[in-house]
């Protein structure tokens, strides 16, 4: 895997120059998942087959269709917060669970006792350098892969952001199968909607799924007819005058 400090050119916690809001958040998001990337595992990858020339680990397709819609972020597995005949989700900001992940097989026999898990959503923004946006796609596979493996009834998650991710988004992934996709906060502006339907139909071609699992807003354009809309764990928590996001 590329170095991920080598990318920055200098060490997430050089406050010398104080830099911009947009690279602030670049940093921020680097250096929680430069836990992941400093502390890789040989066990969680080294048997995993791989694809393409991105080196993306291959998911098996999930045919079962999931018979509940209640939905329980993965920050909430070890408490009282958790429901079991839930989906989990990842759909978080990445702080909230990307350091959990250095360490995977700790959680792998609470995440059994839930009906499912949809994978893992390191982010795909749009200001993210090329490199470290294929490095958030492949780690959201190679944990997909990893727990599926260990039997449990997870779903690829398909993330993407401008045309040049699709090739990457769409590879290890299976056709005809149960896929998640997720459109939070994407009504927010014009540009956002169109570039999330472009890449949304592109893998509707690609990966030909039985079932959406869709969280977040719903979007004109996108076929309602093979989505199954979750429960939308953030805006409930909104509703409820929650702090969380």
């Amino acid at each position: 895997m590329t170095d991920i400090f080598n990318l920055l050119g200098n060490s997430p916690l050089d406050k010398t120059v104080q830099p911009s809001r947009f690279k602030r958040r670049e940093i921020e998001h680097t250096h929680y998942r430069a836990h992941i990337a400093s502390l890789y595992f040989p066990e969680i990858t080294r048997d995993l087959k791989k694809v393409g020339p991105y080196n993306m680990p291959v998911i098996k397709a999930n045919k079962n269709i999931p018979i509940i819609t209640h939905t329980t972020p993965f920050d909430r597995i070890c408490s009282n917060g958790g429901i079991w005949n839930s989906l989990v989700i990842f759909y978080l900001n990445d702080v909230r669970f990307a350091k959990r992940l250095t360490h995977p097989w700790d959680y792998t026999e609470s995440l059994r006792l839930y009906w499912g898990i949809i994978g893992p959503d390191l982010s795909q923004y749009i200001d993210m350098d090329y490199p470290l946006r294929i490095e958030n796609s492949y780690w959201n596979k190679a944990f997909t892969a990893y727990w599926q493996n260990q039997g449990l009834n997870i779903y690829p998650n398909v993330t993407w952001n401008f045309p040049e991710s699709y090739e990457y988004s769409v590879a290890g992934y299976p056709k005809n199968s149960v896929i998640a996709i997720n459109s939070m906060g994407i009504p927010k502006c014009n540009f956002s909607v169109s570039l999330w339907l472009e890449g949304y139909r592109y893998m509707i071609d690609a990966l030909d799924p039985i079932l959406i699992l869709r969280y977040g807003p719903k979007i004109d354009g996108e076929n309602e007819d093979i989505s199954l809309y979750l429960e939308n764990v953030q805006l409930n928590h909104l509703r409820n005058g929650s702090k969380q996001k």
